[in-house]
């Protein structure tokens, strides 16, 4: 007698199981789904490494009371006395501005370029560019003279698409979004504080190369790659504050 309640007991427990394991799997696979749905996925982030589209994010504008003046374009003169700024953290993408004061406005302006913004390129197989330390521009009053209402702007910046070409003359940039991109902004935060800008070294210090490679490497793990390693992190940590 004793025998066959238990023969029952097993037989009810197997009915619950087979009952409501179902619907208990059914929820977990979907709130799953749902995780995987939102988180982003390294390598397949629109508009960077080879995925189609473009960037996105929230559109950059410059200030009231500055204007580009003409197209962006690759940067191969290096620093000169042009320049008002010649700056920035990356080496693969380096673009060139000329920005323009309203004559309107006195006094001087000050344009500030956010950690996360991307230069796109509007030109076929060359790489995006991006900013991963804010950089603030004074434009100074206007002189006297052609161009004294003018100010060029030297960026360098990393690249976010590594099979396509470096920048260089002939290549043509715009004002892209600054990036919504999560797995970007994580690896903007483990850098701010870091000493990574190339006004922060002597002119041609080995040590900006390494950090600047070194970082760009750690970017195409996200864009094009399947995401940080263990030893790009650590060198990011590493990397000494300002």
């Amino acid at each position: 007698m004793k025998s066959i309640r238990l023969s029952n007991w097993i037989l009810y427990l197997a009915l619950c199981t087979y009952l409501f394991a179902p619907a208990g799997c059914k929820k977990e696979d979907a709130e799953q789904v749902g995780q995987d749905d939102d988180q982003e996925i390294p390598g397949k982030i629109p508009g960077m490494g080879e995925m189609p589209g473009e960037p996105e994010g929230t559109q950059f504008n410059l200030p009231a009371g500055v204007r580009l003046i003409g197209e962006i374009e690759g940067q191969e003169d290096g620093s000169s006395s042009r320049d008002c700024v010649f700056d920035g953290q990356g080496f693969n993408v380096m673009v060139k501005m000329k920005l323009k004061r309203d004559s309107s406005v006195s006094g001087p302006l000050t344009v500030e370029f956010p950690p996360g913004l991307v230069i796109t390129s509007t030109a076929e197989g060359f790489q995006h560019g991006l900013l991963v330390e804010r950089m603030v521009v004074t434009i100074p009053p206007i002189q006297p003279g052609p161009g004294g209402d003018e100010c060029q702007v030297s960026l360098l910046l990393f690249c976010l698409n590594s099979a396509k070409r470096t920048s260089d003359a002939t290549a043509r940039y715009k004002f892209g979004p600054v990036t919504s991109s999560k797995l970007l902004q994580d690896l903007i935060k483990r850098l701010r504080g870091k000493k990574i800008n190339y006004r922060e070294f002597e002119d041609g210090d080995p040590v900006w190369f390494e950090n600047q490679e070194k970082i760009q490497t750690a970017i195409w793990q996200l864009t094009d790659g399947r995401g940080l390693r263990e030893t790009d992190i650590q060198y990011l940590n590493e990397l000494p504050n300002r």
